[in-house]
């Protein structure tokens, strides 16, 4: 655990340290470990939690620089935004404005992989959001990720464990070979079924439109609306 190594990143040194991996069950919520996991997450550290999709990686949402780590851990443009997971509707509105129409998808489909796109409060910055006046809310219906957010009291990043253009991970093998020693922390509940990233819905327009295909139908979604 005391071994150290640089790595570089846009010509400056990112100093980094072995991470800890700790196993987890899926269906069964083990505290002590949610603990260390969530003060990680509070103390600006990045952590690899599993979702509805595959494995993503989390940090504080309202931590500037944990947010520009994981831009610079998934050698992500700073011009596309990144998503946040809630673990709650009454946590969602604390940072973006939710509408009728959100509430009435998340009451039919949350905790589940769908991505609403709504208009960002103050509280979410723009470097998350990538300069623009919205921003992305998850609530995968996975146990462990919905623990860790609620456990920390904070949204958390909503973006897969990997460097940008790279498979998204659906192990944690995946995602060390990908991320290694520049994550904190990673929370392993074995091998995830392979599945599409999130449907992602724009709520902010006139019209609300599907950017994303995904695993939730947009004929569903339409429906619902």
């Amino acid at each position: 655990m005391n071994h150290r190594e640089s790595c570089f990143f846009g010509g400056r040194s990112i100093s980094t340290q072995s991470p800890i991996i700790l196993k987890l069950s899926e269906t069964v919520i083990e505290l002590s470990k949610l603990q260390i996991a969530s003060d990680f997450i509070r103390q600006g550290k990045l952590v690899v939690f599993p979702t509805d999709t595959s494995y993503g990686l989390g940090a504080n949402v309202t931590d500037a620089r944990a947010v520009t780590k994981i831009f610079q851990v998934k050698q992500r443009p700073l011009h596309k935004p990144i998503h946040v997971v809630v673990s709650s509707l009454q946590m969602a509105e604390d940072y973006a404005y939710v509408s009728e129409s959100a509430l009435n998808l998340a009451n039919h489909f949350l905790p589940g992989p769908l991505t609403l796109i709504l208009r960002k409060k103050e509280t979410i910055s723009d470097l998350l959001s990538g300069g623009k006046e919205t921003i992305g809310i998850r609530m995968p219906d996975n146990l462990i990720a919905l623990a860790l957010v609620e456990r920390a009291g904070i949204p958390i990043t909503a973006t897969s464990a990997n460097v940008t253009g790279r498979p998204d991970p659906y192990s944690i093998q995946d995602a060390f070979d990908q991320l290694g020693n520049k994550v904190d922390l990673y929370l392993d509940i074995g091998i995830l079924a392979k599945r599409l990233p999130s449907t992602i819905l724009d709520l902010t327009l006139d019209i609300p439109k599907i950017l994303r295909e995904g695993p939730i139908p947009s004929e569903q979604i339409l429906e619902k609306l």
